[in-house]
């Protein structure tokens, strides 16, 4: 039986969207949303659910094209390629941030592609702090780098404090903007590093095996997952893309 709680979760998560978005764009409470999406309960999302995501999807497509062409403009000013990072202060509260910097981050896949170098930059800074500051290194804005990269990886200003055995706060001032000389560590880095590299591996085996439908796990009920279930989830949607690009194999998600 196609299992629609998942395939709605891992929708959101593709798109890096929370439910509080799809709360906001139905104008629903988000409890609602969060019991579409537990397994435990019998209620399952809506059809005007599938359509807000859809839309999203379509949303998203205008928003990278956008952000490639910020990118080109950019570097015909800078000589770089800079690629915004957003905070939740820097949108309206309306706008969902995740589909934003997901824009950002397939416009830096494509310039990968290309072996172009770009940099991630806060969005709330100015031209006149770029210029500033292109001649710092490595980075031009380290705390967006930093902040864009375990992101990415979907891993959480907790577990990275609980890695380093130091406090959530001195996490969230490696990425806040306007702590300019409170900097990400070293081990920082490199627990960021390393958490990509096991997602890289448990993508390696769900591509070996291709299991359909692909394995995912459920949030719990404060909206959190265990580091082991949220590494599984980020390889099977990678995994998927990457089964799926033949443009005919469909790969359909169950909760486990």
């Amino acid at each position: 039986m196609f299992d629609f709680k998942c395939s709605m979760q891992s929708q959101l998560d593709n798109l890096w969207l929370k439910p509080e978005d799809l709360a906001r764009g139905l104008d629903i409470r988000v409890s609602s949303v969060r019991k579409w999406l537990d397994p435990e309960l019998d209620c399952v999302p809506v059809k005007d659910a599938f359509d807000w995501v859809y839309g999203q999807t379509e949303k998203l497509g205008d928003l990278t094209m956008q952000c490639l062409n910020e990118a080109n403009e950019s570097h015909e000013k800078f000589g770089q390629y800079i690629l915004p990072w957003y905070r939740d202060e820097d949108l309206p509260e309306t706008e969902p941030v995740g589909l934003y910097n997901l824009a950002s981050s397939l416009v830096a896949n494509q310039l990968d592609a290309k072996d172009m170098e770009y940099s991630f930059v806060y969005a709330c800074r100015d031209d006149e702090w770029i210029e500033e500051h292109l001649d710092d290194f490595p980075d031009i804005d380290p705390k967006a780098e930093f902040t864009a990269q375990a992101d990415i990886l979907g891993v959480p200003t907790s577990e990275i404090a609980m890695a380093l055995g130091i406090t959530g706060r001195s996490v969230k001032d490696w990425k806040n903007p306007k702590r300019e000389r409170m900097l990400p560590v070293d081990d920082a880095w490199n627990f960021l590093d390393d958490c990509a590299d096991e997602i890289e591996a448990r993508t390696s085996e769900l591509l070996a095996s291709k299991p359909n439908p692909m394995p995912y796990h459920p949030m719990t009920r404060l909206g959190t997952l265990p580091k082991q279930d949220r590494i599984d989830n980020l390889a099977a949607l990678a995994a998927s893309k990457q089964i799926m690009s033949d443009g005919k194999t469909v790969v359909d998600f169950a909760y486990v």
